[in-house]
């Protein structure tokens, strides 16, 4: 239900939520051939600044802010980058995390069913589970080995599953602290995704400024970094989709669906740049989102993104739900996939029953609904 994560460039979306991966050695390969491209394009655009240095040692003052506008412009740019890599990794703990949170829950509730059917056989079997029972109720000596020999085992069995659940109840405490611990850090990194945002689009405006009163050599070698620059954003784009495709690929992801709700990415890949396992990132893996925001705050973002809205459900729309009443404070997105009134309507949903959980629900009223987005 968190806000989406904050694209490299205006133009460029963001980086991709890797969080099932492809196999190794394919995804090494592209890593390499992508960051091969943008090492070479980096060293053009360090030859042009130097020459641009060069003629700002005898030009004018606009042309050496011009040029550290640009400059700034590219390390921003790779403190975005950066960030964004390291929220990929931060979310792929957060899934990680979780798949293995649900793993040692239905150990530990395997376990202690368990435990329940045994003890409820020693009650059986002795009315009180005390060997002196056994003995008075035996028939016969050979009756009163073979009920001892049993309750031996069925107590080596208790106190088998008792470590085992004490241990998997440690598992679970140590898993849910760092289940938080890895929310934590990538809200964080998205925090400072949306200040390295701003800080971009402050010193792209101040480049603009400068560039615009040069001419000549200056202008021509400012032009032409501008572009390698841009090529360098194009390529980390490329980048972005094949690692959005690599996600499609690999079922990307949820820690659990219920019943016949869509799998995550179940239409190919998409620029889904929200943290992982939030209904945000659940309902942009389902269809393009070019808006920004909290949940409750896409009945806003969408309309001035340009899209359609309503209040009539249809196939295909995302329903935006407002703040409290059984949602969260970030409000709740959820994607239609039928019809069967004008208020009533089944949704496919993510984050409703955990981080990383798709389920399937009914709604039968518009009273929670802001907006439908067509």
């Amino acid at each position: 239900m968190l806000a989406r994560r904050v694209s490299l460039v205006a133009t460029a979306g963001a980086i991709a939520l890797l969080v099932a991966g492809a196999p190794f050695s394919q995804g090494k390969v592209l890593a390499d051939q992508f960051t091969q491209q943008i090492q070479s394009l980096s060293a053009q655009a360090g030859a042009l600044s130097h020459a641009i240095a060069a003629l700002s040692n005898a030009s004018s003052a606009a042309l050496g802010n011009a040029l550290a506008s640009e400059q700034a412009i590219a390390h921003t740019q790779g403190q975005l980058a950066q960030a964004q890599s390291e929220l990929d990794q931060a979310n792929k703990n957060l899934a990680n995390t979780s798949a293995q949170l649900q793993v040692v829950h239905s150990e530990y509730t395997a376990d202690q069913a368990n435990l329940g059917q045994i003890l409820k056989h020693v009650y059986e079997l002795t009315d009180d589970g005390s060997v002196t029972a056994i003995l008075v109720d035996s028939k016969s000596f050979i009756d009163a080995m073979d009920a001892l020999t049993s309750a031996d085992h069925v107590s080596a069995r208790v106190q088998q599953l008792v470590t085992q659940i004490q241990g998997k109840r440690d598992q679970l405490d140590a898993l849910q602290k760092q289940q938080q611990a890895d929310q934590l850090h990538a809200n964080a990194l998205v925090a400072s995704l949306q200040t390295l945002a701003g800080q971009q689009h402050s010193e792209e405006l101040a480049y603009r400024q400068q560039a615009s009163s040069l001419k000549g050599k200056a202008a021509t070698l400012l032009a032409q970094l501008q572009g390698v620059q841009s090529k360098i954003v194009e390529v980390r784009r490329e980048q972005e989709a094949a690692a959005a495709a690599a996600a499609a690929a690999a079922g990307a992801g949820a820690a659990y669906v219920v019943g016949h709700a869509l799998r995550p990415f179940a239409f190919g890949p998409r620029m889904d740049d929200y943290p992982w396992g939030q209904c945000t990132w659940y309902v942009a893996s389902l269809r393009n989102v070019d808006w920004s925001g909290n949940a409750w705050e896409w009945a806003f973002t969408a309309r001035a993104a340009g899209h359609p809205e309503g209040m009539r459900p249809r196939v295909g729309s995302l329903v935006v739900f407002g703040p409290g009443r059984g949602y969260s404070q970030f409000g709740h997105v959820a994607y239609v996939v039928a019809v069967q009134g004008p208020t009533t309507f089944i949704v496919d949903e993510a984050n409703m029953l955990g981080l990383g959980v798709v389920d399937q629900r009914h709604i039968g009223s518009l009273f929670d609904v802001e907006t439908f987005i067509y």
